[in-house]
């Protein structure tokens, strides 16, 4: 299971720069020891990402965050962290053009499943 066949998947200039950021960022905060388990962790979230946007339930984008996208899905990557990534779909396109946290954003995302 995975990208269905022909699907292209593009992360637009802000979301490319936040995630090439993440990794050092969580590194600095000490959310993890190492830089390169950091960057694991962001390259994990991008492979799920990826892996599983065209198989998950879209959801639609509540209208606080129709600006960055019609649909979100969302990612759990440990048991107190949630991702939720905005896209638009465009026939067998995926633009990613937001990703956010329950720690980041969570006074705005709560209701989101």
């Amino acid at each position: 299971m995975g990208v269905e066949t022909g699907a292209k998947i593009i992360y637009n200039a802000n979301v490319e720069n936040y995630l090439d950021a993440l990794a050092y960022k969580l590194f600095h905060k000490e959310y993890f020891g190492f830089l390169k388990t950091a960057k694991d962790y962001v390259d994990n979230l991008t492979f799920e990402i990826e892996r599983t946007i065209s198989i998950k339930q879209h959801k639609l984008a509540p209208p606080r965050f129709k600006k960055f996208g019609t649909h979100y899905i969302n990612i759990k990557t440990t048991k107190r962290t949630t991702w939720y990534v905005f896209f638009i779909k465009n026939d067998n396109k995926y633009i990613i053009r937001y990703i956010t946290n329950n720690h980041v954003s969570a006074h705005h995302i709560r209701g989101l499943k």
